[in-house]
């Protein structure tokens, strides 16, 4: 179960990279493309259009195939669409890579909780969700300051190329280490062990809370620097 936690954990950290990675390289795809800014707006929400558009074909994914393979597979298609970006020369291609990227993404993060959700019971699933949030919710720090230290010393093209390394690992250790999914009699018989009750549902607070604050620290973060740059710009007319 270490193994299969771990594996879980560092693909939830590629996928929360994937999801603010955008803010650090985007500029500089954007300038070496030339790309105008529709075409920068495009390619900024090519990720999350793909990403929701697959929600659903996902879940019956899961309830057909089970977790390893689509997961696994898809995951594939992420790291080829990170290595796309990495050669791209045009917009086109570049848009093609955030679409895939947002593809093998989709599937990460409700992969891990029907997973954990088919082979445990719900209390147990609910604490090993909260652990691969936490941990995996680094992924969202390294798309920042270190992605920057990163672009700035080799470049945005080696940034992709090197998560799209990561993701590959990740979906071959997805592929190799991930059960498989009990049948529907087992899974039921696990879940009556365990009923989903309020001091229970409580360890989900910690991934809620992540996504909350993250996007509320991200719209008061461009109210600041509008804030900033309007007071800026009175102090020159001012002077």
């Amino acid at each position: 179960m270490r193994t299969s936690l771990s594996v879980l954990c560092a693909a939830f950290l590629a996928s929360m990279y994937f999801r603010s990675y955008f803010g650090v390289v985007g500029p500089l795809v954007s300038d070496d493309l030339a790309l105008s800014p529709v075409e920068f707006g495009w390619l900024a929400s090519a990720f999350f259009g793909s990403f929701a558009l697959l929600q659903i074909p996902v879940g019956i994914a899961f309830d057909r195939w089970g977790v390893r393979w689509p997961m696994a597979s898809m995951m594939v298609m992420g790291a080829a669409g990170s290595a796309l970006i990495a050669s791209s020369s045009g917009f086109w291609s570049a848009f093609a890579g955030q679409v895939a990227i947002g593809i093998g993404c989709a599937r990460i993060f409700m992969g891990i909780l029907y997973y954990l959700g088919r082979h445990h019971s719900p209390d147990t699933a609910a604490r090993l969700a909260a652990t691969v949030s936490s941990v995996g919710s680094v992924g969202a720090l390294i798309s920042a300051s270190p992605l920057s230290f990163f672009t700035a010393e080799w470049g945005w093209r080696a940034a992709c190329w090197t998560a799209s390394a990561t993701m590959l690992a990740c979906a071959l250790s997805i592929a190799a280490s991930l059960r498989r999914a009990p049948s529907a009699r087992s899974a039921l018989r696990t879940t009556e062990r365990g009923t989903w009750r309020l001091p229970k549902l409580l360890y989900l607070v910690p991934i809620v809370s992540h996504f909350h604050w993250a996007a509320r620290s991200e719209t008061l973060g461009r109210d600041h620097i509008s804030q900033a740059s309007l007071g800026m710009a009175r102090m020159s007319a001012l002077s």
